[in-house]
């Protein structure tokens, strides 16, 4: 069954489905989709939850044999399967096994990149639409971003005046998770009314740091800045899943883009919601890194991931060293 994401709740209220496969590139909603089928979960008396990262030589029988055990102590599980390019490397056959084969202990939730016609004609992606939900995530047109920003902001337990809307959907110009964070520092103000300067004051003074800020200095291959800002985003405890997810999200956009020119890579920005003032960093990046250097920042993006997921790396090394490999500069050696 496929739904959209104003549907999950109502959905989730009348029973919990066998299997959900939530597919976006907005990391944020994503993410938000995600915790909500959990909680829904818990609230089934799903407490434990298996987390596997299925990338490159990742090892599928693990999964089917966890998917396969029956538990010691009638405890239910989810088993949470995130695959970072969207192809399983198996082609799906253990997915499609375990969907044809349903352990009644188990919750699998499927979490990828958005999927393409292809990827949808697969026959694990049949099993999982005739078993389970398909959520697919789509980003936030831009005529609806105002009204989005406004429903947030009223999610915060804020109002806010016109033209205080329209400056912070100016500044953080599509950017969703920029605009939870900066709402959520409002908040914490004691505020209750947001007025246009304490837009100004707010996003004026912090947006040279925030995790898109980042990514565009990776993009434009201003390594100096990218490493002043990602030292700043450290000492200012921010997540790094936080900071993961802007970049993760600009190499994907780089990747599906990378070949294209003219009147198509136009079209592909309008796809991508990826608006005028934020494109001259995209064009740059085109120009400078090649699908090699794209899809070894990916990797590097995958090990960082697991790093934050409790693989024993230090996460903050591996996104230093992704800003590297993002910026394209290359370090002398010896």
């Amino acid at each position: 069954m496929k739904i959209r994401q104003d549907q999950l709740q109502s959905t989730l209220s009348k029973g919990l489905a066998t299997c959900y496969l939530v597919a976006g590139d907005e990391p944020l909603l994503v993410m938000e989709a995600c915790d909500e089928i959990r909680v829904a979960a818990r609230a089934q008396g799903i407490e434990d939850r298996e987390l596997f990262h299925a990338e490159a030589g990742f090892d599928w029988r693990q999964l089917q044999e966890e998917a396969n055990a029956m538990s010691l102590f009638a405890s239910r599980r989810i088993l949470e399967v995130r695959i970072p390019n969207g192809k399983p490397s198996d082609k799906g056959n253990a997915l499609k096994d375990i969907l044809d084969h349903p352990n009644p202990d188990n919750l699998l939730l499927i979490v990828c990149p958005r999927l393409d016609a292809t990827a949808q004609r697969s026959a694990w992606f049949k099993a999982v639409e005739k078993a389970g939900v398909f959520l697919p995530v789509w980003p936030v047109e831009r005529s609806q971003y105002p009204g989005w920003l406004k429903r947030r902001v009223q999610m915060a337990g804020l109002q806010i005046e016109p033209a205080a809307l329209a400056a912070l959907a100016h500044q953080t110009e599509g950017n969703l998770l920029a605009a939870v964070q900066e709402i959520e520092k409002l908040r914490l103000t004691g505020t209750q009314t947001i007025s246009e300067e304490q837009i100004t004051e707010a996003i004026g003074d912090s947006s040279r740091y925030d995790a898109f800020g980042l990514a565009d200095s990776c993009l434009l291959g201003n390594l100096a800045e990218a490493s002043r800002i990602l030292s700043h985003l450290r000492s200012e405890g921010v997540e790094p899943l936080l900071i993961l997810g802007a970049l993760t999200r600009k190499i994907r956009q780089l990747i599906a883009m990378q070949s294209l020119t003219g009147q198509q890579l136009s079209e592909a920005f309008k796809k991508q919601n990826i608006w005028p003032k934020q494109q001259p960093p995209y064009k740059k990046a085109l120009q400078r890194l090649s699908a090699a250097q794209l899809h070894r920042a990916l990797q590097k993006a995958g090990l960082a991931d697991a790093a934050v997921k409790g693989s024993g790396d230090n996460p903050w090394l591996l996104l230093s060293e992704l800003t590297v490999v993002l910026t394209g500069v290359k370090l002398p050696t010896g």
